[in-house]
């Protein structure tokens, strides 16, 4: 599905420290089955499906389930606040999505689903992916930044930076940590589980990080009316402390439509869902 909509083209990138990888849509607006599409894998990316069931049961009326998804999983909308948290986890899970369709990498957690306020946003590195096969060699460090007017600068003077230098200082600030956030959450994930083997595999990644093949990526998901080449003209001037560095910009058509079309009546989705299996 996600393929009939984007299209994934790496630039020339002679004139930049950093690989650019450009995603636009090949078909705008999207239409109401990617609609859908996305609203699923948003509910899926907060819970599994099988979680809702377990959870609702198979008595549970449908405004019990509209009830559960409003007041339990999905992120309030009353302000603005609420709606930067909603728009922020709608980018991750686009970024999840491409990621593993686009670039065939595997994704071993999905942050969203272990929130403990869902109306806030998820500390720590947004997206961690390695490479597929049973030996973890390459791992990749993903900062994801969803904004409708890229072309503002960001935070006060004389702090002002566009959105991409502020998702590399992000990035970098946390490639220099001296742990290893996700892959230590997964270590004591699988041990509770008694899977030790994988428990091992991320323990390594903990205590040997610098034994991997350790790649960064800026993911900006943006409107592409508001994007400006003075973006990546900045990024460029920072000295290239992360490599390899990707860039990858994904350009969408009225973003913020989209989003907000996403987010509407979600509910309905697992209810039809629920209704179906």
């Amino acid at each position: 599905m996600i393929e009939d909509w984007l299209k994934y083209e790496e630039k020339d990138t002679s004139e930049y420290v950093f690989r650019l990888i450009h995603i636009t849509e090949n078909q705008s607006p999207p239409d109401d089955d990617l609609i859908k599409y996305l609203q699923k894998k948003i509910l899926t990316s907060y819970r599994k499906l099988d979680y809702y069931k377990f959870h609702l049961g198979n008595a549970a009326t449908e405004d019990e389930i509209r009830d559960y998804v409003k007041k339990q999983v999905i992120p309030k909308e009353e302000n603005q606040f609420d709606r930067n948290v909603r728009q922020g986890d709608w980018g991750e899970i686009l970024a999840t999505l491409i990621v593993s369709k686009f670039q065939n990498l595997e994704i071993p957690i999905n942050k969203l689903q272990w929130k403990l306020n869902k109306d806030k946003a998820v500390f720590g590195t947004d997206l961690l992916a390695f490479n597929k096969g049973e030996k973890i060699e390459d791992i990749y460090y993903y900062e994801i930044k969803t904004r409708l007017n890229p072309n503002n600068k960001e935070e006060k003077r004389p702090n002002r930076h566009y959105i991409a230098v502020w998702a590399y200082k992000s990035l970098y600030k946390d490639e220099q940590s001296p742990t290893e956030s996700i892959a230590d959450f997964l270590e004591r994930l699988y041990f509770e589980k008694e899977d030790y083997d994988t428990a091992s595999k991320f323990k390594d990644i903990v205590k040997n990080p610098h034994k991997y093949n350790r790649k960064f990526e800026l993911f900006l998901i943006v409107e592409k009316s508001k994007f400006i080449n003075e973006i990546l003209q900045e990024l460029n001037k920072l000295p290239p402390k992360l490599k390899p560095l990707n860039v990858t910009i994904v350009f969408i058509d009225n973003l913020g439509d989209l989003v907000k079309k996403t987010w509407q009546d979600i509910e309905n989705v697992l209810i039809e869902k629920l209704n179906n299996e």
